[in-house]
């Protein structure tokens, strides 16, 4: 599947959440922003994530635009983005009002993504997806899917990966068994909340290791995880 209508639905939906933040943000104050975020974007932007979240990138690149967008709404430098409009005379000399390259480029978001510790898509596709599998694997609920997996008789925390599909089984188990051996779990006893916090920590790191400024693919790599938490 393209998931193409989903996500051209959940597109329209997240920019009309962006424009409802743009309205708001200034009469609030600016550490409920981040409440506002989580609140009115994000829960629409994982809903479902685990199941649509694996399409190839080409399919969510418009997804990914759209959280960049609300990340600059909220958190970006509004006084430097209203100056750029700022054209009269009296308020900018003519000799500055030539419109460079400067003009028309946009701020950068990786570092406003690391100053409130905010996961990108793609790291937030791999969040889920390993809390869900791990939740189906502990509590073995709902039965109907943790019989779709396959443990491996030879360890505990192992999957056995199934014919290669496109399926969430498929993807789960390959995204499974990249991250659980690094972080560490030898079994299923381990608290929800503590993987939750470990595995989050570990994606943030990931996300802000290679380039403090320009997104790169090693950012969302989890073969990558083990050179960070080690």
């Amino acid at each position: 599947l393209s998931w193409e209508a989903h996500i051209t639905a959940l597109r329209r939906k997240l920019y009309l959440a962006s424009a409802t933040l743009y309205r708001i943000r200034d009469n609030l104050p600016e550490y409920l922003h981040k409440d506002l975020y989580y609140t009115l974007f994000e829960s629409h932007l994982t809903y479902c994530i685990s199941v649509w979240g694996g399409a190839p990138l080409q399919n969510i690149c418009r997804i990914i635009i759209a959280q960049k967008h609300c990340i600059r709404v909220l958190f970006g430098d509004k006084h430097a983005f209203l100056d750029k409009f700022n054209t009269s005379v009296r308020s900018r000399p003519y000799s500055s009002q030539h419109l460079g390259e400067e003009f028309f480029s946009k701020e950068h978001t990786k570092p406003l993504f690391k100053k409130h510790n905010i996961l990108s898509l793609r790291n937030l596709y791999t969040y889920h997806t390993f809390m869900e599998i791990f939740k189906i694997l502990k509590l073995r609920t709902p039965i109907s899917i943790y019989d779709q997996f396959t443990i491996s008789p030879r360890k505990q925390t192992s999957l056995i990966i199934p014919h290669p599909t496109n399926d969430f089984v498929y993807r789960a188990s390959i995204l499974w068994n990249s991250i659980a051996p690094k972080l560490k779990l030898i079994d299923f006893c381990t608290k929800i909340s503590t993987v939750k916090n470990y595995l989050k920590k570990s994606l943030l790191k990931l996300q802000h290791a290679e380039n403090p400024t320009a997104w790169t693919s090693a950012d969302c790599n989890v073969l990558l995880i083990s050179n960070i938490t080690n």
